[in-house]
C-alpha cells in the first residue's frame, strides 16, 4: 500500500535536523516551512517554544528551519538576495553544520544552493517530495556524510555505529540510550547513531568503527554500503527487522556480538530478567481471562518494524493477525508477506482503517482514527504523533524498554 505518512522531502529535513547544533535554512515560501519546523521543535526540544526568543525574520517565531520566503515575484526573478541574506544570518549563528535544502517549488526553478564557507555544508538542491520518508532521509545523510569526510584512521575493535534512526521517530532520545546501555553491557561501544542528535565531531569519527549496524534497514543500507565503499567498514542487518520483541532483540545482538567476537551474555541476562516479568504478568492475564491468546490485532507499519512485531505478538503473546499493511519497501517486506503465509494468515491485507479488531499498532494518526471509528479497544502508537501529548518518563520505542512498552500496551483494555 501506498504510505499514509511523511513523504521525502520531510525524511531529508528531519535527517538534517538530527546532527547536533545544525541549521536547516530552507529556500520556498512559508508554507513549505511552518510545518516542517514545528515537527522537528516538537520532536527535537531543542531552542525552547518561546516566539521572542526567535524574532528574526527568517524564523517567523519557530525554533527551526529558517527560510526566504518565497513569493510569486521570486519564482520569476529568483530568490538568490534573500538566499544570500538567510546564509549570513546562520553563519553568524555559528552552528556545527549549515544544511540547505530547496522546497520543491523552488527546485523546479533551479535554483542554486552553491555557497561556500568555513562551516561544513550539506544541501540538497533538489528534494524527493514523491518518495517516502526513508529517501530523502538516507539522500540527506549521504549529503551529510559527504560534507563531513569521516575518516578510516584506525579501527576500533568493539565499536559500531547506529543507523537508520532518525529524530522523527517515536521515543528516539530512549531507544538510542536503551541500545547504547544494552551494547555497553557487551562490551560495545556506540560511536556514532546517524540522524539522531549526533555530533558532527561524532560523525567524524564513525569511520573508526568496526561495524555499522541497520537498525531499521529500509532508511540505511544505501547509507551503509557507503560506508563499506568509501572506508571498508562492513554492516550488519538482522533479518529478524529492528530490535524489538524478545526474539528479534535476541538476534539482534547476539548477531552483533557474533561479527565483533564479543560475549552476549551480559546483555541476554538483561533480557531474562525482563522476560520474567512480562512472564508473571501474561500469566496472571491468561489465568483470570484466558488472554491474550486468541486476540485479534491489525498492523500498520515500516516493513523493519512490522516484521518483529508481528512476530512478537503472533508467537510470543498468540494473538492473531486480522490485517497488516506494510507502508513502503525494504528488506523485510518479504519477509512479512512469508510469515503471514507461513502461519495461515496470507490474506490478512485488509486496510487496518476498516478492520475490526482488539487492538491496533500503527502511528498515531492512524490509531487514533481506528479507535475513533470503533473499530479497536486499544492502540499502540509507533510512528509519531503519539496517542499522548505529554511523556514526562523514558518511552523507548526500541530495545529491552521498547519490548516492554510493545507488551505493556497491547495488553491494555483487551475484552473476552
Amino acid at each position: 500500500m501506498t504510505d499514509p505518512g511523511p513523504e521525502g522531502f520531510i525524511g531529508s529535513i528531519m535527517a538534517f535536523e538530527g546532527v547536533r547544533g545544525s541549521i536547516t535554512a530552507m529556500n520556498g515560501p512559508t508554507g513549505c516551512k511552518y510545518y516542517p519546523a514545528s515537527l522537528a521543535e516538537a520532536m527535537t526540544r531543542r531552542g525552547g517554544f518561546n516566539p521572542m526568543m526567535h524574532d528574526s525574520r527568517f524564523y517567523l517565531g519557530q525554533s527551526r528551519l529558517p527560510c526566504t520566503y518565497m513569493d510569486s515575484n521570486d519564482y520569476v526573478s529568483g530568490c538568490k538576495a534573500r538566499m544570500e541574506e538567510l546564509w549570513n544570518d546562520s553563519t553568524a549563528r555559528g552552528p556545527s553544520l549549515i544544511c540547505l535544502i530547496n522546497s520543491p517549488g523552488a527546485s523546479l526553478i533551479g535554483e542554486e544552493l552553491g555557497f561556500r564557507s568555513d562551516i561544513p555544508v550539506a544541501a540538497i538542491e533538489g528534494p524527493l517530495p514523491s518518495s517516502s520518508f526513508s529517501e530523502g532521509y538516507e539522500t540527506a545523510n549521504l549529503a551529510i556524510l559527504q560534507s563531513l569526510r569521516p575518516m578510516r584512521e584506525g579501527c576500533r575493535e568493539r565499536a559500531v555505529n547506529l543507523l537508520g534512526i532518525s529524530v522523527a521517530d517515536t521515543g528516539w532520545e530512549d531507544s538510542v540510550e536503551d541500545l547504547r546501555h544494552l551494547l555497553s553491557l557487551c562490551g560495545i561501544e556506540v560511536i556514532c547513531a546517524l540522524g539522531a542528535d549526533c555530533a558532527t565531531e561524532d560523525i567524524r569519527r564513525s569511520g573508526t568503527a568496526a561495524l555499522n549496524v541497520a537498525v531499521h534497514d529500509e532508511r540505511c543500507l544505501r547509507t551503509a554500503k557507503w560506508y563499506e565503499s568509501e572506508l571498508g567498514t562492513p554492516f550488519f542487518r538482522s533479518a529478524e527487522g529492528a530490535p524489538i520483541g524478545f526474539g528479534p532483540l535476541r538476534a539482534w545482538i547476539e548477531g552483533i556480538c557474533e561479527r565483533l567476537a564479543t560475549d552476549p551474555s551480559p546483555a541476554l541476562k538483561a533480557m531474562k530478567d525482563a522476560r520474567s516479568r512480562a512472564k508473571r504478568e501474561i500469566s496472571r492475564l491468561d489465568q483470570y481471562h484466558g488472554l491474550p491468546r486468541g486476540s485479534s490485532f491489525s498492523l500498520q507499519g515500516r516493513p523493519s518494524l512490522t516484521l518483529p512485531i508481528l512476530k512478537t505478538l503472533h508467537g510470543y503473546l498468540g494473538m492473531v493477525p486480522v490485517a497488516v499493511n506494510v507502508t513502503e519497501e525494504g528488506p523485510c517486506k518479504d519477509a512479512v508477506e512469508a510469515y503471514l503465509t507461513e502461519i495461515g494468515c496470507g490474506d490478512a491485507c485488509t486496510d487496518v482503517m476498516y478492520c475490526p479488531a482488539d487492538i491496533v499498532v500503527a502511528d498515531g494518526n492512524t490509531a487514533a482514527n481506528v479507535l475513533a471509528r470503533g473499530f479497536a479497544f486499544n492502540a499502540v502508537d509507533i510512528d509519531p504523533p503519539g496517542l499522548v501529548s505529554v511523556n514526562i518518563r523514558k518511552d523507548a520505542l526500541l530495545g529491552l524498554d521498547g519490548t516492554l512498552r510493545l507488551l505493556d500496551r497491547s495488553l491494555q483494555g483487551l475484552r473476552r
